[in-house]
């Protein structure tokens, strides 16, 4: 008998069971929907903690201690489990985000904090706040001015330069962040932590290119490589001179302001000359009599040489301007390639790394496989096709 026949345990996945979601359990209907991870098998039975976003989150009991809830550990057959879809793993990741937000906002060192804020505002308003309120107005504050320096960075240097920028230095620092979080609780010096950066930088980065892609044979030059190009995207993203919005203005000739009178009295010098015997545009004013109308609608004699001929070409005022080339293997259709090679990983191999081509496995997968996936997959599908055909 299998020792794991789901591989749900933590010995068939690297050392980190997947998130398991309870279904079908008719003694206990109230546990269904819940989620656990695996913890032993036994007896056709796996020893499943049933966890929570309070538990899994390591929330206090609101004095700054850990919780004393521990998970419910259940026996359960393997038919009761199913590994977590991908929008049930971010609506418990999100619940764990919010229950550790509430745990670190309810912390003893966190209300001091609001505390020294509520300190330092005028006396009217003390009274009227609290810890809480005071991390929140403090959290707003700060959120404003990231976004005035967002909005300001951005008409400068443009958006999607800002963007990309940024996202490459959060890549970084997240990649980087157990050398300098290491070097800040030990208090050693920046240059020391500088360099425990550099000299960890590159097994770091092999080593979350190995959890992201789930391929485990990736050798160092490979690592290597595949950060220089995220390094050279990234580069020709952020210094690609940005093309003007508006296209240039042809110069236009001078016009004549046509002079401003009201009608009715233009329309009465003519009727009182009518009814007086003057000649005709006696009374008019001169620039009314010297300015002329198709003057304003016909071209000047320069502006197209073709004489007196009147069937002029087509010449507009202000041509487009030309379409930039733009490459087709760019930082999307990359993005669109891995997205299903990691679908075709997922597909054929089982949990702990062996191949299976098995064709109704293949399409038992696929009928699990959440609709909006096998949306987002087709349009990753459609973009690496066009920008292959680019070549052809």
């Amino acid at each position: 008998m299998s020792v794991d026949p789901s591989h749900y345990l933590p010995s068939a996945n690297g050392g980190k069971p997947p998130l398991l979601k309870l279904q079908n359990i008719s003694a206990r209907p109230e546990l269904n929907g819940r989620f656990g991870q695996a913890v032993s098998y036994s007896a056709g039975r796996y020893v499943v903690a049933v966890l929570d976003a309070t538990t899994a989150g390591g929330g206090n009991d609101g004095n700054g201690n850990a919780a004393s809830q521990q998970p419910t550990f259940l026996k359960l057959k393997p038919e009761n489990l199913t590994e977590a879809g991908n929008i049930d793993q971010l609506r418990f990741g999100a619940g764990m985000v919010f229950a550790s937000a509430k745990s670190y906002i309810s912390s003893p060192a966190t209300q001091e904090w609001g505390q020294q804020i509520i300190a330092k505002l005028p006396p009217a308003l003390r009274q009227r706040m609290t810890p809480n309120h005071a991390l929140i107005a403090a959290g707003t504050a700060a959120l404003s001015i990231i976004a005035l320096w967002w909005i300001i960075l951005g008409s400068i240097f443009g958006y999607t330069k800002l963007f990309v920028f940024m996202s490459l230095s959060a890549l970084l620092l997240s990649v980087s962040s157990p050398d300098w979080v290491e070097g800040y609780k030990a208090n050693k010096p920046i240059k020391l932590i500088a360099r425990n950066i550099a000299i960890n930088f590159p097994r770091r980065w092999k080593e979350n290119l190995i959890n992201m892609t789930g391929y485990t044979n990736i050798s160092d030059n490979l690592a290597l490589a595949s950060l220089v190009i995220v390094l050279l995207l990234a580069g020709k993203a952020v210094l690609a001179p940005s093309s003007p919005s508006m296209p240039p203005r042809m110069p236009s000739h001078a016009r004549p302001t046509p002079p401003q009178y009201d009608f009715e009295h233009i329309y009465k010098l003519g009727y009182d000359d009518g009814k007086a015997g003057n000649d005709f545009r006696a009374s008019l004013p001169d620039d009314i009599i010297k300015y002329n109308a198709a003057q304003e609608i016909l071209p000047e004699q320069d502006q197209y040489d073709v004489g007196t001929d009147y069937d002029w070409p087509y010449n507009p005022s202000s041509p487009p301007l030309p379409r930039s080339k733009k490459s087709s293997l760019g930082m999307g259709t990359i993005l669109s390639m891995f997205a299903l090679y990691r679908f075709g990983k997922d597909l054929v191999t089982s949990p702990d790394g062996r191949l299976l081509l098995d064709p109704q496995i293949v399409m038992a997968k696929l009928k699990t496989v959440e609709p909006w996936r096998l949306g987002m997959l087709g349009i990753s599908l459609y973009r690496v096709v066009t920008a292959l055909r680019s070549f052809f």
